[in-house]
């Protein structure tokens, strides 16, 4: 595997980061709500994940251009094994809460979650030159780490077994030692995998070219990443919320909803190099998005029409689970596309610096979280149509801003 750089390591390591963030992510709502926090601190919570997350990603960013990318992957495991390691030793508020915040948590619950940490894109950018290779890269890294995320889901399910045994929450604490060691095989995998070099870095931050098309990315990021934000982080819990899921089975319905997503996100994966070609990246990373957000306010149709009673001997629950893994098939496929495109209009010394600045304009943007909190409480769909109205937003301008790059 030499001269594929270690790529099969690579994707043992997205395969257990997946299994391990999913968990996490999936649960640490669940976890939060069972130890009597509120939902309004919930949000606040996950504000503090979004500031965490912002700081991490934009230094491993900048240190990737002159460290190595392969060396942020690494540095970026351990906050993710720290938080979850205290998870499983503690039952104190304040450093639980500590421990959510570091813990790496801080996106969504989708299967391609647990595939991307600081640096993954720079990385994927630089070993792999060729376009048309470095989709067919990111499609099966996508593919693997979509398998891992339904194990992840299975996890979670697992908990309605284990908390006959240990009760609910020395349960989730019990899987949470299981996802610390599933992120030290990450961790330990991603040792084996190379890097190629890299051209030295000559300016202090980057390029005027790339700061150009950097800034457009960001601002379609941000879009995107309000709408993501207000919409689904939570949404483990708006579904139990919404449709009275039993509380001592709350887990293994989540995880009922959340398997057929990342299954479909599995597929959407594999054909995503096929769908790219045929259409071009800049098409499919606009189309998909703006599906996106389609599909989220359809969500928040049926949400509506549980939260109002209406239609409500329709199979209300099954129907918004359809909906949500259709919405993953197509992120399956947009995905390769969107991070191409993310790329395609910089120099190759400022990947690390670039990738990092758009990724923080989407994990800052994702901070609108707090105020989902708020419209749970308010209208319990609200944050699925305000989220849907902004992602679509986000795709119909991606050709806007970005179309003079790709004649």
């Amino acid at each position: 595997m030499k001269n594929d750089l270690g790529f099969k390591f690579l994707l043992y390591s997205r395969i257990s980061r997946s299994m391990a963030i999913i968990y996490m992510t999936l649960a640490s709502p669940l976890y939060l709500s069972l130890i009597n926090i509120s939902l309004p601190n919930i949000g606040l919570i996950y504000l503090g994940i979004m500031v965490f997350s912002s700081v991490l990603s934009l230094s491993l960013g900048v240190m990737g251009d002159r460290i190595g990318f392969r060396k942020t992957l690494m540095i970026s495991e351990l906050p993710p094994i720290l938080g979850l390691f205290i998870l499983w030793l503690t039952t104190n508020v304040y450093l639980i809460t500590f421990a959510v915040i570091i813990g790496g948590i801080g996106g969504l619950a989708g299967g391609l979650r647990g595939s991307f940490s600081p640096g993954l894109s720079a990385f994927t950018a630089n070993n792999y030159k060729d376009e048309k290779e470095r989709v067919k890269k990111l499609s099966l890294l996508n593919r693997t780490s979509s398998i891992g995320s339904i194990i992840g889901a299975i996890l979670l399910m697992s908990h309605s077994l284990l908390q006959s045994f240990f009760g609910g929450i020395y349960a989730y604490r019990i899987l949470f030692l299981f996802a610390a060691i599933l992120m030290l095989f990450s961790l330990i995998s991603l040792y084996f995998v190379q890097e190629n070099a890299r051209p030295k870095k000559s300016t202090r931050v980057m390029k005027k070219e790339s700061s150009r098309y950097v800034l457009r990315i960001a601002a379609l990021n941000a879009l995107n990443g309000s709408g993501l934000g207000i919409s689904l982080p939570l949404l483990p819990l708006l579904f139990s919320l919404a449709f009275g899921l039993p509380k001592d089975t709350t887990a293994l319905y989540i995880g009922l909803i959340y398997i057929p997503s990342y299954i479909a996100t599995a597929l959407g994966s594999h054909i995503a190099h096929k769908v790219h070609f045929k259409s071009g990246i800049l098409a499919i990373a606009s189309r998909t998005r703006m599906l996106a957000g389609l599909l989220l306010i359809a969500m928040g149709i049926v949400f509506a029409m549980q939260y109002t009673k209406i239609f409500a001997f329709l199979p209300l629950l099954g129907i918004a689970a359809l909906l949500y893994s259709i919405r993953s098939f197509n992120a399956g496929i947009g995905s390769p596309s969107v991070i191409t495109v993310n790329i395609k209009g910089v120099h190759v010394e400022d990947y690390g610096t670039a990738s990092s600045i758009q990724g923080l304009s989407g994990t800052i943007s994702q901070s609108s979280i707090g105020a989902g909190g708020y419209l749970i409480e308010y209208a319990l769909p609200l944050p699925l149509f305000v989220g849907g109205a902004l992602q679509l937003a986000s795709g119909f301008l991606y050709p806007k801003l970005l179309g003079r790059y790709f004649k």
